[in-house]
């Protein structure tokens, strides 16, 4: 996208006189269901809410000219994209049909992430950043509960070389965490470990809060820990069964997280809902909490 379709899109980077928390983003994957039985529509949906800024899932298994085309179209602008190699896209969207069952997408998830391949799927995903205009290409961590260190090895080599690959573009390369990244190794986690022995100016961070706090960890004493590698977080809730829920629905102190996510230089703020009902109204929800927040 060029200058003028950025500074019109309003995207929700953190400054003093448009704190991001007033104006969240939204990681499309949550309406992805709907996307798929009508994407142009759902984009208006979208819009409509109030969102300016989304987070793509790869291109959607669409040329990322066309997604480029139709985004600008409702006036939505998208910073980043989490990866989605080859087709996994499609087999998500199988998924999602009930065509292919939980283990076979994890089992596919998993080839798709193949370490042998990371050359591949991250020249495939700049291709779409480029495209669609984005500065950040995330890989969303999947991190099995039987992985160890030899797993551990992997990744920060992969980390490494797609944060490498991504810099010679002109781009930026970040992780996302979900629980298991915060298992105890010895005095440390798998997550720090992983933070730790990749390259700050290679490999940035997206902290989903939830998923964090689901661990057990503390996110706010990670964004101060590794305070200049965080640029973007996902904003979701946990209920005190331990259950997702959208902000404001649960246990997350989202006036504070967003305080010192600002402080810390965090640029972009999306909301996500992995298991969302009626997705819609629960996006307008989200939207409507947070949207309401002051600054403590």
């Amino acid at each position: 996208m060029g200058l003028a379709a950025v500074t019109s899109a309003c995207p929700t980077v953190l400054s003093s006189s448009n704190p991001y928390f007033q104006k969240p983003g939204l990681q499309l994957f949550t309406v992805m269901k709907l996307l798929d039985q009508d994407f142009e529509g759902t984009l208006s949906a979208v819009q409509g809410i109030g969102y300016r800024t989304v987070e793509t899932v790869g291109a959607f298994g669409k040329p990322a000219s066309q997604v480029k085309e139709l985004l600008q179209q409702y006036n939505l602008y998208t910073p980043s994209q989490h990866l989605m190699p080859g087709t996994l896209y499609q087999d998500f969207s199988a998924y999602n049909q009930g065509k292919i069952g939980w283990d076979e997408i994890v089992k596919r998830f998993t080839y798709a992430f193949d370490f042998n391949r990371v050359e591949y799927f991250i020249e495939e995903a700049i291709g779409r950043a480029q495209t669609l205009g984005q500065d950040y290409i995330v890989w969303q961590l999947n991190w099995l509960p039987e992985y160890g260190k030899k797993e551990l090895k992997q990744h920060v080599k992969a980390f490494n070389t797609a944060g490498k690959m991504c810099k010679e573009a002109g781009l930026q390369f970040a992780f996302h965490n979900h629980d298991h990244e915060f298992t105890s190794v010895g005095d440390t986690t798998y997550y720090d470990l992983l933070v730790q022995n990749t390259a700050p100016d290679l490999v940035q961070l997206e902290m989903d809060f939830m998923w964090a706090t689901f661990a057990g960890a503390d996110p706010v004493v990670y964004l101060k820990r590794y305070a200049d590698r965080y640029k973007m977080v996902h904003l979701k809730d946990l209920t005190k069964d331990r259950k997702i829920t959208i902000p404001g629905k649960g246990t997350e102190n989202f006036q504070n997280l967003l305080s010192v996510s600002e402080q810390v230089g965090v640029q972009y703020a999306f909301v996500e809902f992995d298991q969302p009902n009626a997705p819609m109204q629960e996006i307008a929800e989200a939207y409507n909490y947070l949207t309401r927040i002051k600054k403590p």
